[in-house]
């Protein structure tokens, strides 16, 4: 948490620390630090701060920061103007000043388990490569152009592996509270799948999306599931 208010340091840490691991920065600076060399699962971050406001700080960690941890803006701006620039900045979620410590804790409970983003140019797995910014994965000298969508699920699979990743994780990433039919996500995977099997031609896929029924999709290679 980046926050130079001590009382609200004070009674955030209360409410959260039995359940939350809570790392603490007074100021912009030592936020920015701690952000990047450490790795968190939520930032919550004031806009207010000294020596690095809060907007510039959440640009830059954006920018500089391998892994990246969901941002909350936490914050007394409470006009629209304001939150346009919080979320053009990267932020994630936005909750204003006075706040119920209760909703806070439902958001960063809800942020904790969104998939975190790896900052690079390109991901890999076995021979599989994906750029996201370009959209297009590659097995060889094979390549294919995918959808947003199709784009962003297949990184998070990529930054998950080898471990599932939920598919009520996946949803929420994409559609937030407001899912559309049952059926869309599985349309989503099964479009990746296509496209696997289209990488890969002249048999069986060797690097493909496996399903638990209980724990979710993970990306696989040859057998190994």
């Amino acid at each position: 948490m980046i926050e130079d208010n001590l009382d609200i340091q004070a009674n955030i840490a209360d409410y959260l620390e039995p359940e939350f691991l809570l790392d603490f920065a007074y100021n912009g600076e030592e936020g920015l630090k701690l952000a990047c060399t450490n790795d968190y699962d939520v930032i919550v971050l004031d806009l207010n701060l000294p020596r690095l406001d809060g907007i510039e700080l959440c640009r830059r960690y954006k920018a500089e920061a391998r892994l990246q941890a969901p941002i909350l803006m936490l914050t007394a701006r409470d006009t629209l103007d304001d939150k346009e620039d919080g979320f053009a900045a990267g932020a994630d979620d936005y909750l204003t000043k006075p706040f119920a410590l209760r909703e806070l804790k439902m958001r960063i409970g809800a942020l904790a388990s969104r998939p975190r983003v790896v900052n690079a140019l390109e991901l890999r797995f076995a021979d599989l490569v994906l750029d996201p910014s370009g959209q297009t994965a590659r097995i060889g000298d094979e390549s294919r152009h995918l959808n947003k969508m199709e784009a962003d699920i297949l990184k998070w699979l990529m930054q998950e592996v080898p471990n599932p990743l939920p598919g009520s994780t996946i949803s929420y990433q994409i559609w937030g509270d407001e899912p559309p039919a049952s059926g869309a996500l599985r349309t989503h995977i099964y479009n990746l799948r296509r496209i696997l099997a289209e990488l890969q031609p002249g048999g069986d896929p060797a690097i493909e999306i496996a399903t638990n029924r209980t724990r979710g999709y993970r990306l696989t290679r040859g057998g190994d599931r």
